[in-house]
């Protein structure tokens, strides 16, 4: 190690084959990613950073640091720093795994420091084995009564961290498994130019069908060469068999017709441990997800009892409000504890098809989401689990919409969540950050009149008071969008404490409550309104639908819900196009994926991606009752649950390698061994090609679409989970359920 004093000198060239592998060590961008306890507020004005250091006992009491900062075992590295103090103290520079245990630094040493600036340089190895992912940089300040101090040029530079995925067998199969009389392919990573002989071996070593594999060439999206296998013929069930080709064996797998019913089940138990506004039972929900109520105003939270309006911003073309809602209850939307209309509109609405769509298809499993499916507080009521479910955050929903008698009535505000970013992790309750309320949005608006009044229909018997609520604030919704027809979500709005979900063209979404306002009431000026939109006779289905395009809900519910529409039948046939489209695209690809872009490149929530083309899929087989249609959804079901290129299950609890550490403040056991894993049922965003977060933009640079994932829960535009990608799951599961409890999977004739 060599210590030096003197004026700060420039940031040095990294050497070749080295990198620097710290964030904003200059802070010519503020503070962030920099991280401080005790109270401590970094200040930047300077170009440093500087803090006052309270008087704490201990080094420990008082720290800045900085995360996620991966290491190559056995290797090299230099910190280096400049600071300064307002008078003599001891700091200790410290490089260290980020769950530290006693004896775990690579680095620890102690710094002194004046009132002119020393800067310090220190070289450290690596142990020679295999190191934590998550490792920090951090000074320790305390134990040295109060003072100030201030840092630049901070520098970590050696090796950069080769991301080396573990993708398993090269046979690559749904983990689950299969059902007796659906589909059954599976892929081959291999070289071999010509086919070759594989075989279904029991798990006791029968040999319970062979044939050979099918070259298919390199495929695209994995950029490897690769065969496939379909072993359709065996209609046996078994449990526990592989598939082998030469000397590779695929992971373990079951071939049973009850492979399904606990993944609809798991997939919509996602959204109790979700809740927002109350404490979550672990008698319930499991002990390890019991935690108390989120947001309820007890401290440290500011609540959402009473949250105001955002502070004006320059963006905001002069927009504020006086008055505080109560947005207390709905679900929290993703890793973090916002809530957000456009999303929370559609996962909502995702449920209620779920379930609206048992009283309208012809292939239902009877009873399957009626009362006590579910674990849910609301269990036994005599109303169906899911629509319990749905309402915790149909009530949130109703809560955001602006009142009577102020600027812009009966429009909703676009969303709720911290006027700050807070770190990893972090249990709901003791998010310590004022909240508060963003500028209502025609989307927004929008999203409420469709949900609110699918809702108002399945209520109609069960309770009409709630449904006549629902159909009040639909209509009241869709009004006033029409009166702020361009009032759109700005995209600035996503820098403090949440996402923007900004959406400026609602084209889509005036269809969409449109169609189910018209499904609700029958009257003829919704009617006009959905016929008239240009939207009603364009294919809504080839560039798939998510929360930012949603004229395809509208669609397939004026497909399948009973109305006197004037052009059913062609809307019919609109949604049986839209899935042959999509099922041609699927034969193409060697990993039964269904989801083709035509850029090439996958999305942020490229698994949501395949999941909601599996619903117009899905859709298009309760038009016709033709099984070529659910044997696509289940074939796309395989990708979900291994059939990949990583080998990887992006569904938490199912399969040998599936995925556990998504992104989450609170289900976060990566980072805290006292909290869990995200629940059994919980779907990964998967691959996205533009690899926005720090992580998986180091560590996946140039990545071919279905490599562009890792399993870490700092990777966040690879591996968050949200409610709308587990709703899109939920419904499929229920399809897939359904259909194999009824065998219904038989070849068209």
């Amino acid at each position: 190690m060599a210590l030096s004093a003197g004026s700060a000198p420039a940031m040095g060239a990294v050497p070749d084959g080295q990198e620097e592998l710290l964030v904003n060590g200059t802070f010519d961008t503020g503070s962030d990613p920099w991280w401080t306890n005790a109270g401590m507020t970094p200040d930047t004005a300077t170009g440093e950073l500087c803090v006052d250091v309270p008087d704490v006992a201990n080094p420990w009491g008082a720290i800045i640091g900085q995360n996620d900062i991966a290491l190559q075992p056995g290797s090299e590295y230099v910190l280096t720093f400049t600071a300064r103090a307002a008078r003599a103290v001891t700091i200790r520079p410290i490089v260290q795994p980020a769950e530290y245990a006693p004896g775990d630094p690579y680095l620890s040493s102690d710094a002194q420091l004046g009132t002119d600036p020393v800067t310090a340089t220190y070289t450290f190895v690596t142990p020679d084995q295999e190191l934590p992912v998550a490792n920090q940089v951090q000074f320790q300040l305390g134990g040295e009564g109060a003072y100030e101090v201030c840092f630049d040029d901070i520098s970590l530079v050696g090796p950069p961290y080769v991301h080396v995925p573990e993708t398993g067998p090269s046979v690559k199969v749904n983990q689950l498994g299969y059902l007796p009389d659906g589909p059954k392919n599976a892929t081959v990573v291999t070289e071999a130019t010509t086919a070759q002989p594989w075989t279904l071996v029991s798990d006791s070593g029968w040999v319970l069908a062979g044939g050979d594999t099918a070259p298919q060439g390199v495929d695209p999206s994995s950029g490897e060469a690769v065969h496939t296998i379909d072993f359709s013929s065996y209609a046996g069930e078994a449990h526990g068999v592989r598939l082998t080709v030469g000397d590779e064996t695929s992971h373990p797998f079951d071939i049973d017709a009850q492979l399904y019913q606990e993944l609809r089940t798991d997939a919509m138990r996602f959204f109790y441990t979700n809740r927002s506004g109350t404490a979550i039972d672990g008698s319930i929900a499991g002990t390890e997800y019991a935690r108390d109520a989120g947001h309820v105003g007890v401290l440290p939270n500011q609540g959402d009892n009473a949250v105001p309006c955002q502070e004006p911003k320059e963006w905001m073309d002069g927009w504020t409000c006086d008055y505080q809602l109560d947005v207390t209850g709905g679900w929290y939307d993703a890793g973090d504890h916002g809530k957000y209309v456009v999303n929370g509109g559609i996962a909502t609405y995702q449920l209620l098809s779920t379930y609206e769509r048992t009283l309208h298809a012809d292939v239902v499993d009877p009873g399957a989401l009626a009362d006590s499916t579910l674990q849910v507080p609301e269990r036994g009521n005599g109303v169906p689990d899911i629509l319990d479910e749905a309402r915790w955050n149909l009530e949130f929903l109703l809560k955001m919409q602006v009142p009577d008698g102020e600027p812009l009535a009966d429009m909703v505000h676009h969303k709720v969540h911290d006027v700050e970013w807070t770190g990893l992790p972090l249990l709901p309750s003791e998010d310590p950050k004022p909240r508060a309320l963003h500028r209502p949005s025609t989307a927004a608006t929008l999203n409420l009149s469709a949900v609110a009044a699918t809702g108002a229909r399945l209520w109609e018997e069960i309770d009409p008071e709630f449904a006549g609520d629902l159909l009040h604030a639909s209509r009241t919704a869709y009004a006033a969008a029409h009166e702020h027809p361009d009032l759109f979500a700005p995209r600035a709005d996503g820098q403090d404490g949440g996402g923007a979900y900004a959406d400026d063209e609602v084209q889509d979404e005036f269809y969409w409550a449109a169609a189910e306002l018209f499904l609700t009431t029958g009257e003829a000026r919704y009617e006009r309104d959905l016929t008239a939109n240009p939207l009603h006779k364009s294919d809504v289905f080839s560039e798939g639908f998510y929360w930012g395009s949603v004229a395809a809900l509208g669609r397939m519910d004026l497909a399948t819900v009973p109305s006197r529409l004037s052009d059913r039948h062609r809307v019919r046939r609109s949604v049986i196009e839209g899935a042959d489209h999509l099922v041609a695209l699927q034969a193409d690809e060697a990993f039964g994926q269904t989801y083709t872009p035509a850029d090439g490149r996958y999305p942020w929530g490229s698994n949501s991606s395949m999941l909601n083309n599996q619903v117009v899929i899905a859709t298009a087989f309760d038009l016709t009752g033709n099984p070529a249609y659910a044997r696509s959804v289940l074939e796309g079901f395989d990708y979900l649950l291994g059939r990949n290129v990583l080998g990887k299950s992006y569904v938490t609890g199912y399969g040998t390698d599936d995925a556990r550490n998504q992104h989450s403040r609170w289900y976060a056991r990566s980072l805290d061994p006292s909290l869990p894993n995200p629940p059994r049922g919980s779907v990964s965003g998967g691959p996205n090609s533009s690899i926005q977060d720090p992580i998986s933009s180091a560590w996946l640079e140039g990545c071919l679409p279905q490599w562009c994932y890792v399993d870490d829960i700092r990777a966040w535009a690879v591996n968050e989970i949200t409610i709308n990608w587990n709703s899109a799951l939920a419904w499929v599961a229920s399809f897939v359920a359904d259909v194999s409890a009824r065998r219904a999977l038989a070849e068209h004739c």
